[in-house]
């Protein structure tokens, strides 16, 4: 009894591991599959994605500038005179023919006076020489005086007109000197900057007033030799000063055609409209002149599109939840905003804004909730 019980117990060993040898592989098949389709999927965030969206992009050079006044003068003193009263300060608005300062006039009140008193003497001397000329003349007609004393009479005459003459023209000069004690503005425009004050006396030329019209500026930027062939009269540029947060308009106007001679760039002059008095002459600025614009393309940022390998550019599409690979061209490039414009997708597309660990092309992902 002893044998076959042995025998009886071997076999049931034998037959209980091979029933376990042949059931091993099908339970890990099961549970490989059901781990697989039960796997979580990468939660994205809001920022890790984007639709593709038609939006300008353009090719620009950039720059940086000052603004400066497109039209200023400087006021000076027509007459040597003490400074009576000054009515405006730095930073007031003025008008064209506004009074801007007083003069001491009353030393050319009386020049002026003087001059129109003489000026009335010299009159009468010419009305009594016109009354001895018409004398004389009928005199020498009917032959009662000689030629010469005729032409003494109207040679004497003449002198006293061109006296006449000549003091008109002195009090003419002495009403202008006289009017010159007003300063006025000869533009409208601020006053930027006041030379004068009441007491002082100042001389003929020296400078009183400075006055700039802000409403229109302009922006000298300095454009190195390699790019400014680039550049034509009439490209829209735009630009940003600190402190302001959207971008001012301006419009390429001029070149100049000779390069500074200590760097070797050229100075691009920019048009800038400040009617609206937001921007203000010596403020420095940075912006860009557009040289090409494209409209009708995708725009991405450039951290979307990958094309480090050297192969042709594409994009991590999803296709429902699983990440695909996209080719895309490449129609613009603005690397000073890090934008492209791309042809090869379709708009409202998601896609991957900027590569992630990790991810790579078939993975599944769940878009941000």
């Amino acid at each position: 009894m002893t044998s076959p019980t042995l025998f009886r117990t071997a076999c049931l060993a034998a037959s209980v591991l091979l029933l376990a040898a042949c059931g091993q592989p099908a339970t890990s098949g099961h549970d490989a599959s059901a781990a697989a389709a039960a796997a979580p999927l990468r939660q994205l965030a809001r920022g890790d994605v984007l639709q593709a969206q038609l939006a300008p992009v353009a090719a620009s050079l950039p720059f940086t500038a000052t603004l400066n006044a497109l039209t200023s003068i400087e006021v000076a003193a027509e007459i040597d005179a003490s400074v009576r009263e000054v009515l405006v300060r730095e930073g007031e608005s003025v008008r064209r023919g506004q009074l801007l300062a007083r003069l001491d006039g009353e030393t050319l009140q009386q020049a002026l006076v003087e001059q129109q008193a003489q000026l009335a003497n010299d009159e009468a001397r010419l009305r009594l020489a016109r009354l001895k000329l018409d004398k004389q003349r009928e005199l020498y007609q009917q032959g009662f005086i000689s030629k010469l004393a005729f032409d003494e009479v109207d040679s004497e005459y003449r002198i006293r007109e061109g006296d006449v003459n000549a003091r008109r023209s002195q009090l003419a000069r002495a009403r202008k000197s006289l009017a010159d004690t007003a300063v006025h503005s000869p533009m409208d425009g601020v006053v930027y900057a006041r030379r004068i004050q009441p007491g002082e006396q100042v001389s003929r030329n020296q400078k009183l007033f400075a006055i700039a019209d802000l409403s229109q500026l302009e922006a000298t930027a300095s454009i190195p030799a390699r790019q400014v062939a680039q550049l034509q009269p009439g490209q829209r540029a735009h630009f940003r000063v600190e402190g302001a947060t959207e971008p001012f308009a301006a419009q390429l106007l001029r070149i100049n055609p000779v390069a500074n001679a200590g760097s070797r760039t050229f100075n691009a002059y920019l048009r800038v409209d400040n009617r609206a008095g937001r921007l203000q002459a010596g403020q420095f600025v940075t912006g860009e002149v557009i040289l090409r614009e494209i409209s009708d393309a995708v725009r991405l940022p450039q951290a979307a599109v990958r094309d480090a390998d050297g192969s042709k550019p594409w994009v991590m599409l999803l296709d429902g939840n699983t990440l695909r690979r996209q080719p895309v061209s490449i129609v613009l490039r603005n690397d000073s905003e890090r934008v492209l414009a791309v042809r090869g997708i379709e708009l409202g597309r998601t896609l991957l804004a900027a590569p992630l660990l990790g991810l790579k092309p078939g993975d599944r992902v769940a878009l941000p909730r």
